[in-house]
């Protein structure tokens, strides 16, 4: 420069810049004038007046400038701190406590840090029980409770059977979140409000009828039957009502006598039956009773205690000359020879037939044709009658041809 004037210290005099040239020169703007190599020294700011992380402003006029000082400075560059607290400000309403020595921020309930910039977190001690949820606020916290508690903290339980929902005389019992209604024995349901129909479940047997009660039922029973439910058949045979050696059967409601094979009848085989009861007469005889003992009245052709037998007529051979016999008691030949009905009858068993053989004819087969004994006594009249007019005839017969034919005769 004009004045090579070298920077042997730190002041360069008149507002001059010290400058790093091969040597320390200090430059001067006197008059406007730089020196060769010279910054512009026109600015104010150029030096970086102010201190810390001021802002340094420059203003119109006479090259001067304004510091902008950050929070916890002051001064014209910002070089004087205002309190103890380092500069920084305590944040969310805390108060610096100026101590010079150990200058520190006292913060508001919920906020920690050096400079009260931490929200506390009140939640962190687990403060709410019972598997409650907390959640954490500005100096405080709120606890949301799970059924069945209450309180702050949700320690205290919450009584469900305090507003009393048991009907009935039930019993209530508190439980966690919910209660439980003990009913008495006539009553069902979530509040025991239910009566309960102990016919609904039909315990009443054999047809029994079944009342409701209140906490029971009463089985009404069918004859015949007894129990609580109507379960046992009374034996009306218990009492052995059937007489004589009658089977008594037991019912459901009553007892029938079976009096087969007694000899007796009525309800309780107590009447003689009479002896003729079991048709001990054979071959359609009829039976009459008697004192201790009956009487069997056989048909014409039958004999015996019982009409057992059955009397042989043809015993005596009586059919001649080679004439077979049949008795009318055979039930065979009825249908099948011509004269007989044409079904058999007691009426008529009595007596014999006789099939003659060819050229054959009378009762025994001597000839004279068929007879009962009933008309008999009527033919022998006839006979007498008849012989006068035969014997004219018999001329005549001899000079006809003899017919062959078979005849029959039947007698009793």
């Amino acid at each position: 420069n004009k004045n090579n004037t070298k920077c042997l210290s730190n002041s360069c005099p008149n507002n001059s810049t010290c400058k790093g040239f091969p040597q320390d020169n200090c430059c001067s703007d006197i008059d406007n004038h730089l020196d060769k190599g010279c910054d512009d020294v026109k600015d104010p700011c150029f030096s970086s007046p102010c201190q810390g992380n001021a802002t340094c402003v420059n203003t119109a006029g006479e090259r001067s400038f304004l510091c902008q000082c950050p929070p916890g400075y002051s001064g014209l560059t910002c070089d004087t701190a205002t309190d103890s607290c380092g500069g920084n400000s305590c944040q969310h309403g805390g108060t610096c406590h100026k101590d010079p020595e150990n200058p520190v921020c006292i913060c508001p309930a919920g906020y920690a840090g050096k400079f009260c910039e931490t929200d506390h977190n009140e939640c962190a001690s687990s403060p709410c029980h019972n598997g409650a949820v907390c959640q954490d606020g500005i100096n405080g916290y709120s606890c949301f409770c799970v059924p069945g508690y209450q309180g702050r903290h949700c320690d205290l339980e919450v009584d469900e059977c305090v507003s009393d929902p048991c009907m009935n005389e039930a019993v209530c019992l508190n439980e966690i979140g919910r209660y439980t209604c003990v009913c008495p024995q006539a009553y069902s349901g979530v509040n025991c409000e239910l009566e309960i129909d102990e016919c609904g479940s039909q315990p009443c047997l054999h047809g029994a009828t079944c009342q409701d009660a209140l906490g029971a039922y009463f089985c009404h029973c069918a004859p015949g039957f007894l129990g609580d439910h109507c379960e046992f058949n009374f034996d009306e045979c218990a009492s052995q009502p059937c007489l004589h050696g009658g089977l008594c059967m037991d019912g459901g409601n009553g007892y029938h006598c079976d009096c087969t094979g007694s000899g007796f009848t009525g309800m309780h085989c107590e009447t003689l039956m009479p002896l003729c009861w079991s048709k001990p007469c054979h071959n359609n005889a009829t039976c009459e009773d008697t004192v201790n003992s009956y009487v069997c009245h056989c048909w014409p052709g039958y004999t015996g205690a019982l009409c057992e037998t059955d009397i042989n007529e043809c015993s005596s051979n009586p059919c001649q000359f080679g004439g077979e016999c049949t008795e009318l008691s055979s039930e065979a030949v009825y249908g099948h020879i011509a004269g007989l009905p044409s079904s058999f009858s007691y009426l008529g068993a009595s007596g014999y037939v006789c099939i003659c053989q060819p050229g054959f004819t009378g009762e025994e087969g001597e000839g004279g044709g068929r007879r009962k004994r009933k008309r008999k006594r009527k033919k022998k009249k006839k006979k007498k009658k008849k012989k006068k007019k035969k014997k004219k005839k018999k001329k005549k017969k001899k000079k006809k041809k003899k017919k062959k034919k078979t005849t029959m005769t039947w007698a009793v």
